[in-house]
């Protein structure tokens, strides 16, 4: 079976000759009509085109009489048929554009009426009107004439249908930018990002007008100082006495010591270290407070060094090692490289080496005992320590310290953890991230590890600096101008002091503690300088 529009062939018979469907028959019957009405219209179209042809003829001779034009007569062999007329009608006005027009009298009387045709033959318009109307419309399709007068505009159409959209054209220039719109809606703060490098030391600013030198007081008559002794090895304790009678009771003694825990690396650390304040303290006791012999009378000084570019920076010599001339100088607060310089000579002529530290450190608290470097890691709560030797690194992490957010320990230097050393070893300041008190944590050099933990009752908000010797931790003002507190490391309590120290001007942003020369070094406002301690023990 074949499928062809909507009929079907079927075969049938023993012959199998095919048989039509009704709907194919109806298409071939339509096709067959439509042929018919086609060659009709063709032959019409034909009889037309020959009565026109005719008519032409007899018009062309009617206006040559019309006109006084001879005729010429047909030649022999030519008879009505229109083939031949429109034939013969060509040949005569071939001829007739040969020989000369009519006369000119005629010509004027006529010539309003007259017009030019595509034949070269003057045509009185009266007759053109006759011939349309004998034919019916069909006319003959004379010059352009000349043009009207412009006419009135007509009403506007109605707006047409949209067409197809065209293909996109190039694009166009920029163009001018647009008025600022109006200022959104803020989003949602976003997380909080991970700690970022320190960025690069900033502009130095100017240095400040020096103040008027303060008038020197009288220097006190000193006996000539004895020399340093030894710190003697306790004995062992003596035999016990024998039983005797009982005496009378003497007054009572110190209080207990605080009980002590564990830490995690194994040190002894202050379960509740000075729970009561200086004020709380003062205001339970009548007493005043002791005054050692360890303790600071007066400073001497300074005496300028040399002059730095960097208002921020730390310099250091060994406080262990004795015949070391070296100096190392640390500037700006943030960075990873240490600057080492043979004597003083070269430090003073700007002749130095300097050395990569491994990590970036942060604050102006460092120092450099017995070999190493000490500094506090940025962005981390952990210090290291870097031999200067070997190039190695450990490191440190001291918990519930504060250690970023700006919220520093020393804010005049902006440091967190500040590095100390004196006649008793390596200290480590800082400020408790739980009551931002100062906490001062005495340091093992050869496992680098916490021993104790020792709260110095003192809030960070009020110092300006801070460095310990012979045991006993200085703090100074917010100015710097003058010690205004010291703590005992080893008694646990606060000391009686008032220490005139420097001008309140300026940025005061390194003062350590030297054991070897009983010295002071500083870093005040961009000079390097010195001052010699006084301690109550020299009088």
């Amino acid at each position: 079976m074949l499928k062809l529009g909507s009929g079907t062939w079927r075969w049938r018979g023993a012959g199998g000759a095919p048989a039509l469907s009704n709907g194919l028959w109806a298409l071939l019957f339509g096709v067959s009509v439509l042929t018919a009405l086609n060659s009709a219209g063709l032959i019409l179209l034909l009889l037309q085109h020959a009565q026109l042809s005719e008519r032409l003829a007899q018009t062309d001779v009617r206006l040559r009489e019309l006109l006084g034009e001879p005729v010429a007569p047909l030649p022999a062999g030519v008879t009505s048929d229109p083939e031949q007329l429109i034939a013969h009608s060509q040949y005569s006005r071939d001829k007739r554009s040969q020989d000369d027009g009519p006369p000119a009298g005629t010509q004027r009387g006529e010539q309003q009426e007259m017009m030019m045709m595509m034949t070269y033959s003057m045509v009185p318009v009266r007759i053109l009107v006759e011939l349309c109307n004998s034919t019916k419309g069909i006319c003959l399709t004379g010059p352009p004439g000349l043009p009207g007068h412009n006419g009135t505009d007509g009403l506007p159409g109605l707006k047409g249908d949209p067409g197809v959209q065209g293909r996109r054209g190039k694009r166009g220039e920029k163009g001018d930018l647009g008025d600022k719109g109006d200022v959104g809606v803020p989003g949602l703060p976003g997380e909080k990002g991970d700690v970022g490098v320190p960025g690069l030391p900033g502009e130095i600013g100017d240095v400040g007008v020096p103040g008027p030198p303060g008038v020197k007081g009288d220097v006190g008559v000193h006996g000539p100082p004895g020399e340093k002794g030894h710190v003697g090895v306790p004995g062992p304790p003596g035999p016990p006495g024998t039983d005797g009678p009982l005496g009378i009771p003497g007054p009572p003694g110190p209080s207990a010591p605080p009980r002590v825990a564990r830490s995690k690396n194994q040190g002894v650390v202050l379960a509740n270290p000075n729970d009561d304040t200086l004020a709380e303290r003062m205001a339970k006791t009548d007493t005043i407070l002791t005054k050692t012999e360890n303790i600071i009378k007066a400073l001497l000084g300074p005496t300028n060094v040399t002059k730095m570019e960097s208002t921020f920076g730390t310099w250091m010599q060994d406080t262990a090692m004795e015949n070391d001339p070296r100096i190392w100088v640390v500037e700006h607060f943030s960075g990873r490289t240490v600057k080492e310089y043979k004597n003083m000579e070269s430090f003073q002529n700007g002749s130095a080496n300097s050395i990569d530290v491994k990590k970036f450190f942060q604050g102006c608290g460092h120092a450099v005992h017995n070999g190493s470097f000490y500094y506090h890691i940025a962005g981390t709560f952990k210090v290291a320590k870097f031999n200067l030797q070997t190039q190695q690194l450990h490191t440190l992490a001291i918990e519930k310290a504060l250690y970023h957010n700006l919220i520093y320990f020393l804010h005049n230097s902006k440091t967190y953890f500040k590095l100390a050393v004196d006649e008793h070893g390596l200290w480590l300041i800082f400020a408790s991230s739980v009551d931002e008190n100062i906490i001062v944590a005495q340091l093992e050099e050869t496992t680098f590890s916490i021993t104790t933990y020792i709260n110095a009752s003192y809030p960070r908000t009020k110092a300006g600096n801070a460095f310990i010797a012979r045991g006993v931790l200085y703090i100074t003002d917010a100015k710097d101008a003058k010690i205004t507190y010291a703590f005992d490391l080893f008694k646990r309590e606060p000391l009686s002091v008032s220490v005139e120290f420097r001008a309140p001007t300026g940025i005061l942003t390194m003062v350590s503690y030297s054991p070897k020369n009983q010295t002071l070094y500083v870093w005040d406002n961009g000079y390097v300088q010195t001052y010699d301690v006084v301690f109550l023990s020299d009088d």
